[in-house]
């Protein structure tokens, strides 16, 4: 298939005389302020030494704060060691042993028959008796240790 080309305003192509009119090639104007090489290789120095300079601060700061983040992991391990033995203490104290040798230390004696009473009505439930001591006896000189009688 062939066609022809269009021109703008239904002219032809132009002929050999509006050709040699026109130059075929025109000079561009060079740039007026170049710079020479010696200009150029500063300039580049210059951006590489920035980016070393920027790199060896930002790699000093990362290694810093690695630091200090392994500090802080150091204490956080400590202290969790160190809260989990005070847990370990407060279960032990909790202990219905502990809690009989204290109340033993502080004169109490255990209620073989207790006596309640009900918050919401006020009533007792139970008859309520005077604890001597001597109800319990063998359980009272029983030596008490963490869990085993």
């Amino acid at each position: 298939m062939s066609a022809e080309i269009a021109t703008p305003e239904g002219r032809l192509r132009p002929t050999g005389a509006e050709r040699r009119r026109r130059p075929l090639l025109s000079a561009v104007p060079g740039s007026r302020h170049r710079m020479s090489g010696l200009a150029f290789a500063v300039v580049v120095l210059l951006v590489l030494a920035l980016g070393l300079v920027a790199a060896l601060v930002l790699n000093t700061t990362l290694q810093s704060q690695s630091a200090q983040i392994t500090e802080k992991k150091a204490a956080v391990e400590s202290l969790s060691h160190r809260q989990a033995a005070i847990s370990s203490q407060v279960d032990v104290k909790r202990s219905p042993t502990q809690l009989e040798a204290a109340a033993a230390r502080l004169g109490m004696v255990p209620n073989v028959a207790p006596a309640f009473i009900d918050l919401r009505t006020g009533k007792v439930i139970g008859t309520p008796h005077k604890v001597t001591g001597t109800e319990l006896k063998g359980l009272l000189d029983a030596p008490v240790s963490a869990g085993i009688r």
